[in-house]
């Protein structure tokens, strides 16, 4: 657990709560009944968030894990598939792509700007794909992307494509309806909105993405692996008994976690509110500057001419937000608003920027 006096606003790892923490301990061995359970109380938790019937991997490892799990077990080798491309993670997955040897295409955008739905339309209507990638909100960047409207124009334009979704920073803070969107691939991770520890990802299958995995298996179209075998995942999980050790205190955190966000069922207008009083509180600062449109409810970026120097300054009175990525690295700090605060925590963290700012400008 972080130090009681240092505040921690950022976009994952997040705090976590006693209760999550101290389920850590619950699980010893993967091999008993009481795994079983939890590991299926987990599953049927995480449909309901995911607002999905079918299949649910939870594996060791992060977002990444996840997708490169993903890439190796649901494409098959050598497909075309499209990525959009407009901040650091989702430039992640088209370079996964082309380690994997796919014919990787782009609707890329500069960072800070979303897709035009017009574009979308178009490449879909003169070429065809296995897969569009979709990063739901890019952690680098803030930028949400409209995903029920997106998954209705591929659903609309190219029926036969699989459409799979990054929800690591989404999850929870956005509308996700994976059923009714149509999504047949999403993949998260503890460590974001699910308030959990890091060390696992989840995935979830459309009913149609797990026959093809299976058929995928059979005609020997993927790479093999032991470890990220996504067939044998899935089997695994069915059956509750995990192909390989799992990380145990992470999947009983997660049991909890996902108990104490379903059990309050305004939990995610709370989240939303408090990312609206966030950026309402942003706006009143002196000489920083936001991007509104297209904003995520889990992460404010905020353009300032001295951001690592307000980034050291906060972290000097006990406040950790992260820093800009690559382009952006000296020009942006991000405040991650994944789990709920205290009034009392952005009081402080709304003061100590008063303070940093009137003397650094």
């Amino acid at each position: 657990m972080p130090e009681t006096n240092t505040l921690y606003f950022t976009p994952g790892p997040v705090p976590i709560s006693d209760r999550t923490g101290q389920a850590m301990h619950a699980l010893l061995y993967h091999k008993s009944e009481q795994f079983m359970i939890v590991h299926e109380e987990l599953k049927a938790s995480l449909r309901k968030i995911i607002k999905t019937d079918d299949d649910i991997v939870i594996a060791p490892g992060s977002g990444t894990t996840g997708a490169e799990i993903i890439m190796r077990g649901m494409v098959p080798n050598g497909s075309k598939i499209l990525m959009l491309v407009n901040g650091r993670f989702s430039t992640r997955w088209r370079e996964l792509g082309n380690i994997f040897g796919h014919e990787v295409l782009t609707i890329t955008v500069e960072w800070g700007e979303s897709f035009s739905e017009e574009t979308l339309e178009h490449i879909l209507s003169t070429d065809s794909f296995h897969s569009v990638w979709i990063t739901h909100t890019e952690t680098s960047t803030g930028i949400t992307i409209p995903l029920d409207r997106f998954c209705s124009i591929i659903r609309k334009q190219a029926p036969d494509t699989f459409i799979i979704v990054d929800a690591v920073s989404s999850l929870i803070l956005e509308n996700i309806h994976m059923q009714s969107f149509g999504i047949d691939c999403i993949f998260s991770a503890s460590q974001k909105a699910l308030a959990s520890p890091p060390g696992a990802c989840i995935i979830a299958f459309s009913r149609r993405a797990s026959e093809h995995i299976q058929d995928n298996l059979e005609r020997n179209r993927v790479q093999v692996s032991m470890v990220h075998n996504l067939h044998d995942l899935i089997h695994a999980s069915r059956n509750n008994a995990p192909a390989f050790t799992p990380p145990l205190p992470i999947v009983s955190a997660l049991l909890s976690s996902c108990t104490q966000i379903l059990q309050d069922e305004a939990y995610q207008n709370k989240l939303i509110q408090q990312a609206e009083k966030i950026r309402n509180m942003i706006s009143e600062w002196k000489d920083c500057t936001m991007n509104h449109a297209f904003h995520s409810n889990g992460v404010s970026i905020v353009h300032h001419s001295k951001s690592e120097k307000i980034i050291e300054s906060l972290k000097q009175k006990g406040i950790i937000v992260a820093g800009g990525q690559e382009q952006w690295k000296s020009k942006v700090f991000r405040i991650g608003h994944m789990v709920l605060y205290t009034d009392a925590e952005l009081k402080r963290l709304n003061h100590s920027m008063l303070e940093i700012l009137e003397y650094i400008s």
